[in-house]
């Protein structure tokens, strides 16, 4: 009976717990997701919680902040307008320094600012480099012009770039023959720009301009005029004014114009020159330019491609001045050569190049072009080209383009380039 007494209260203990458990599991097992999709998420709102922020390296960091905070925007966009200005100078002018002034209108004062009717934007920009080239200019538009989408912009500028490389005419002129020479001129114009859709963009406008040819400056060549016969050079011995007017169209669906990977631009632009002084140099001119972004199965490569051709054609009797002819070479165009290497009446010009993004910063590019220069339009084929070729790699933030290294090859050498500009 002692065993009982012991033995009882024992069983009455477990049978208890035992009850206690099984009242504990069921309601667990209630408060347990009762479908897949709750117990889905909540495996997800675990992991979230549990999660932490990704490590960034401090160039990563540097590129992220930049991209969220308008690093540039913040550094170029001065104070009360005035700001720092490169003067837009051709390549080879040395360390450019400028002073730049642009209207506080804008999206700072009023975050409607691009879109407000009748938004007044006033322009200027003063610079100099360590070769003697100069530049001022200034202009004053009026945006959205009676809540249309109809910009108005009138501009002036004087310029003087003293060390212009010229190498002779046509596709055949000797890299030895290289020479040196003074452009400087006045322009100053008035503009119009008419986006009657998304996508279109229409433009037309009248220019004055006055050019200047003279002697270079640049001591590590000679001067133009003493090495190439005036008679066979159009323009090099006589300047007059002239009256020009051009008209353009361009159908733009890039993805981002910024650092574009999908879509595409087509534009085309006539201009007319009417000289007014010598009845010499009267002649229009035809640019068209192409260019398709084709995204490849991985959204991180996309192969870009470009072409343009100019076309001048002067009118009966007339000549085309050699300084408004078009060009090949350089960081835009042909880049395993020099700039203005080749120079003609006509050009045509084919880019091709594979992107990758090897990271989220940095994209490695490979990229050929292909071009040539004529005096006649019907010897512009795809004949006889002349080929650059290399690797590239460009820095970019999350949104736009930072800065670009290629490194090119050509018949003619090797030439690194860096720019902070792309090359399309």
């Amino acid at each position: 009976m002692r065993r009982w007494h012991i033995i009882l209260p024992l069983l009455v203990l477990l049978s208890g717990l035992g009850t206690a458990r099984t009242f504990a599991q069921e309601q667990e097992q209630s408060t347990e997701p009762s479908g897949r999709a709750e117990l889905l998420a909540a495996e997800r709102d675990k992991k979230a919680a549990e999660a932490t922020a990704p490590t960034r390296s401090k160039v990563e960091r540097a590129l992220y902040w930049y991209d969220n905070q308008y690093l540039l925007a913040k550094i170029f966009g001065g104070w009360n307008g005035l700001h720092l200005a490169g003067g837009d100078f051709p390549a080879g002018a040395g360390v450019k320094l400028g002073v730049g002034f642009t209207n506080p209108f804008g999206p700072t004062v009023d975050p409607n600012g691009p879109n407000r009717p009748n938004r007044i934007e006033i322009d200027t920009v003063a610079a100099y480099s360590t070769r003697g080239y100069t530049r001022a200019a200034a202009a004053f538009g009026v945006s959205r012009l009676g809540g249309a989408p109809l910009d108005v912009r009138v501009r002036g500028q004087y310029f003087e770039f003293p060390q212009e490389d010229f190498f002779g005419l046509g596709q055949d002129s000797q890299e030895d023959d290289r020479t040196s020479y003074l452009h400087r001129g006045t322009d100053v114009g008035a503009a119009l720009e008419w986006k009657p859709a998304r996508l279109l963009d229409l433009a037309g406008g009248v220019s004055f301009l006055s050019p200047t040819i003279g002697s270079g400056t640049d001591t590590r060549f000679p001067s133009t005029e003493t090495v190439f016969n005036p008679a066979t050079v159009p323009g090099l011995s006589a300047q007059p004014d002239f009256v020009r007017t051009d008209a353009s169209a361009a159908l733009d669906w890039r993805d981002n114009p910024l650092h574009p990977h999908a879509g595409g631009r087509y534009g085309v632009q006539f201009a007319d020159f009417r000289d007014r002084d010598l009845n010499r140099f009267d002649f229009r001119q035809v640019a068209i330019d192409v260019q398709q972004y084709v995204a490849l199965p991985n959204r991180y490569r996309t192969l870009a491609l470009h072409a343009s051709a100019v076309l001048t054609d002067p009118y009966a009797g007339q000549e085309v001045p050699f300084y408004y002819q078009p060009t090949l070479g350089g960081s835009q165009e042909l880049r395993g050569f020099r700039e203005f290497r080749f120079r003609d009446r006509n050009r045509l010009l084919m880019s091709a190049e594979y992107r990758w993004e090897a990271s989220w910063m940095l994209d490695g590019a490979l990229f050929v072009d292909a071009g040539k220069v004529a005096s006649k339009q019907r010897d512009l084929t795809l004949r006889d080209l002349d080929y650059s070729y290399g690797i590239g790699f460009r820095l970019h933030s999350n949104s736009a383009f930072v800065a670009r290294l290629d490194l090119a090859f050509s018949r003619e050498g090797f030439i690194p380039l860096l720019r902070f500009e792309h090359v399309f």
